[in-house]
């Protein structure tokens, strides 16, 4: 939940007393005129660019406690500023405000770790307001955190599990009452369809009616040679199936993250994400699927969490019953491990109607 007025009034009274910097950049003038004196009234000192290349002029000379920047800018969008910020100022908190609708651009500025992307106009201040001292709060108490996926729509403690003070119910409501923008969002938000690390290539194909929520698909390369990921059918979450969705993303790089030195379990993995989901309103059970290839060792373990899938490899089928879904202890199922792919193998996921998934990992040397 958003925090009530008077919280954010006495935390904003707080911060207030340091005169805190903040940089806002957009093209409109009177944008800018109206945001720079409202932002004044809080006792907040503003800069101001009209396009993102005087953004990084100014900041070459000044770096702010928080950055407000428009999506949509000549000369250097939004889009390439959030990008260039994020690697050269990567401490920096920013908040996006656009009125674009166009999810694609929302998901690109989600993975640079946006902490807040409102919309124009601007008609809630208490959303505005509440956004900036969350911001400059949470920056100001974890300085070295650096922007990642799991803290953007999310706040995650120490133990993984969601605040729910923090929580960002805003945005989520506004996507379970807005199917399209909900389904477009998941939709930009897949990975790559290929990716590469070494001797091995992974790539996934799903083939789904574009009206469905879709099912969603995200992974990541391990430090040791491994490549984790997961599936989640956002079509089974009913009205809260958006918002599980991205839980599950969120929970799923912050576990790989914050466990970069040390073996990540399956079951590990699938109980740090159901922790997440029994302590959020904005979730509920859902089917999923979760899994880790070893490249060093050319085997893959699955992990059903709700959905039923078949290991194809050297002319062989390994299938893997669906067992109790993701949310209602998912970590009582049997993980299949060692499951061999010395040359290749692809896991096909069946019982899926009108859709179908297929991730198919190969190994080059052959």
């Amino acid at each position: 939940m958003h925090k009530s007025v008077s919280q954010v009034q006495n935390v904003h009274t707080t911060l207030s007393r340091a005169r805190q910097t903040i940089m806002l950049v957009d093209d409109d003038p009177i944008f800018r005129s109206v945001i720079s004196s409202y932002l004044k009234k809080l006792n907040y000192e503003v800069t101001e660019a009209e396009n993102g290349l005087e953004a990084l002029r100014l900041l070459r000379q000044h770096v702010p406690d928080l950055m407000i920047c428009d999506l949509n800018m000549p000369i250097m969008s939004g889009i390439e500023l959030v990008e260039e910020v994020s690697w050269q100022f990567p401490m920096l908190p920013m908040i996006v405000v656009s009125a674009t609708e166009d999810m694609a651009d929302v998901a690109r500025v989600l993975r640079f770790g946006i902490k807040d992307f409102l919309t124009k106009p601007i008609t809630q201040l208490d959303h505005f307001t509440s956004a900036i001292t969350t911001s400059l709060e949470e920056s100001q108490s974890n300085p070295s955190v650096v922007r990642d996926f799991s803290s953007q729509w999310f706040q995650l403690d120490h133990s993984g599990q969601v605040d729910e003070e923090k929580e960002l119910y805003w945005h989520l409501n506004h996507l379970k009452n807005n199917v399209v923008t909900s389904r477009d969002l998941l939709h930009a938000l897949q990975p790559e369809r290929d990716t590469q690390q070494g001797g091995w290539k992974c790539s996934y194909h799903i083939l789904q009616p574009s009206e469905m929520m879709p099912l969603v698909f995200d992974y990541a390369w391990l430090m040791d040679g491994r490549f984790a990921f997961y599936l989640v059918d956002s079509s089974d979450g009913g009205d809260n199936g958006v918002g599980t969705a991205l839980l599950v993303r969120a929970l799923f790089n912050d576990f790989l993250r914050t466990r970069k030195r040390c073996h990540s379990d399956l079951k590990d993995l699938a109980d740090a994400v159901e922790k997440g989901i029994s302590c959020t309103q904005c979730s509920e059970p859902i089917n999923a699927l979760f899994g880790i290839a070893d490249m060093v060792e050319n085997t893959i373990s699955i992990l059903p969490a709700g959905l039923k899938s078949n290991w194809l490899f050297d002319g062989n089928n390994q299938w893997i019953e669906k067992g109790i879904k993701l949310g209602e202890g998912c970590t009582k199922n049997f993980v299949t491990s060692h499951l061999p792919m010395k040359k290749d193998g692809e896991l096909v996921l069946s019982e899926l109607g009108v859709r179908s998934f297929k991730l198919t990992i190969k190994n080059l040397s052959y």
